[in-house]
């Protein structure tokens, strides 16, 4: 296929590592003993949401038997994007969090007939962006759900969801795959592209790594970011506000790799160079280096925690490229003592 299509189903949730969890859902269905509610937990970009709509097209296929049939009229309409009996409920382009209307109208959905006769099926996708009023309007319909409804719902941080969210819905654990899995499912994919790089920028994230594909200015983009804080007079405003406008948390995310690879450079031992971030310096300079990075990887990891909220983004990136800049001022100094 061609990137920038969208994904097949049958390929995006194919994917290896999650053969187990649709083995499991497989199992399910054939002893007609489907959950009410099913809670899809693991890290972001492994594909809980292609795995959250297989398992939709499979509860309301026609035919299911290893999986969806495909050719049946609910598939049909499951691959159009129109099928009557499914609901997805997701956070609006405009909100930050799952509002609590979108819950209730969900709600009222699935206390409806069905309109094919068989299941109704809404996904929440992330269930952990509702709020508290939405979180407690879910929870009546977990306790008394509707005999022919299933829900589905992601999460990728799992304690934001309440206890008595969790409690009612069976866990399905998914798993990060390993970096040659990983590798080895984006080649099936497309194959010639160079996805080691992706991959890194988005932490062993596959379909994070098909995502950014979309975006391959933003490797390079992100490559003169230490480049122009390492100067005297670094635009940090100006940078921030550039950084705030696509991608933020992927550019968080490559900050975090380009400093953690430099502190592991610097544990290893000196580089031949005096590059931005090397760590090739005297041992008690170096030493001290490696804590400035230490800082700066904490400083970023805490902004990542702070986008998930209602965080000014652009502040965000100017407090973390302060103190980026200041350390690369300090071993700026340095080479120049050299």
């Amino acid at each position: 296929m061609a990137l920038g299509e969208a994904l097949p189903l049958s390929v995006a949730a194919g994917a290896p590592w999650l053969a187990e969890a649709r083995d499991r859902v497989l199992r399910m269905v054939a002893a007609d003993r489907l959950s009410h509610a099913l809670l899809l937990q693991g890290p972001p970009g492994i594909g809980k949401q292609a795995l959250a709509e297989w398992i939709a097209r499979l509860a309301l296929c026609d035919s299911p038997q290893e999986g969806p049939c495909g050719q049946c009229p609910s598939c049909v309409q499951h691959s159009a994007g129109s099928h009557p009996d499914l609901q997805r409920v997701v956070i609006p382009e405009d909100k930050k969090q799952i509002p609590v209307e979108a819950i209730r109208e969900m709600i009222a959905a699935l206390q409806m007939k069905s309109y094919r006769g068989r299941r109704k099926v809404a996904i929440i996708d992330p269930a952990e962006a509702m709020n508290t009023n939405g979180f407690n309007a879910l929870l009546k319909t977990l306790e008394e759900p509707p005999g022919d409804a299933v829900l589905v719902l992601t999460v990728s941080r799992p304690e934001r969801l309440p206890a008595t969210i969790g409690s009612r819905c069976q866990r399905i654990k998914l798993v990060s795959p390993s970096r040659a899995a990983a590798l080895a499912w984006l080649q099936g994919v497309e194959p010639g592209v160079e996805w080691a790089a992706a991959l890194a920028l988005t932490a062993g994230a596959p379909f994070a790594a098909l995502a950014l594909y979309a975006a391959p200015a933003l490797d390079k983009e992100m490559t003169e970011v230490p480049r122009l804080l390492d100067r005297p007079d670094a635009d940090i405003v100006g940078l921030a506000e550039r950084c705030q406008q696509r991608l933020p948390a992927e550019r968080l995310r490559w900050i975090e790799n380009w400093v953690t690879e430099r502190i592991r450079k610097g544990l290893l031992g000196p580089a031949p160079d005096h590059s931005p971030g090397s760590p090739g310096l005297p041992q008690g300079l170096r030493t001290r280096h490696i804590q400035g990075l230490f800082r700066v990887l904490d400083e970023t990891r805490a902004a990542q925690n702070a986008l998930k909220g209602n965080a000014n983004v652009v502040m965000l990136f100017e407090r973390l490229f302060v103190i980026l800049a200041r350390e690369l001022a300090v071993l700026r100094t340095a080479r120049q003592g050299h």
